[in-house]
């Protein structure tokens, strides 16, 4: 009868000491869900629609990237980084599918194809930028197998 109980509480215990890194990209998409529903979203007419879109989603590609290295505390691999892509091209796919049936907006694929370039500019910039600074502790902590 208690069960869902005991895995609430065994979820809470694995998933939650984490949880909190993976915040601002919640926040953020639904924070993106909420912009796209407005039929005249604010700064439409300021900003270009494709420049909007790159900035938008390379913004979550770094909140993404911020839960998946918990706080930048630990290296992106090549692994995360592609499922990261590979989320939020899902999200944004979702987002102009969405956008279809809001009055006043058309869904685009090449604002999914921008979306797109902007989280993997985003994830790709922070994985080059982690990893030469995961390779330079390495370097200054004794780690180097080179000298072999």
């Amino acid at each position: 009868m208690w069960w869902w109980a005991r895995l609430w509480l065994l979820g809470s215990c694995i998933v939650s000491p984490n949880l909190h890194y993976w915040v601002p990209a919640f926040l953020y998409a639904a924070l993106i869900f909420f912009l796209s529903h407005q039929s005249d979203p604010p700064g439409a007419q300021v900003v270009p629609d494709y420049t909007a879109h790159f900035f938008e989603y390379a913004f979550f590609g770094l909140t993404l990237t911020w839960g998946a290295t918990l706080g930048f505390h630990r290296p992106l691999t090549s692994k995360s980084a592609v499922i990261l892509g590979v989320i939020a091209a899902l999200y944004a796919i979702g987002d102009e599918f969405h956008q279809s049936f809001v009055p006043d907006r058309v869904a685009s694929l090449g604002d999914v194809a921008v979306d797109i370039v902007g989280v993997a500019a985003c994830v790709g910039m922070v994985w080059v930028i982690r990893r030469g600074k995961w390779r330079e502790s390495m370097i200054h902590t004794g780690c180097n197998d080179s000298r072999t």
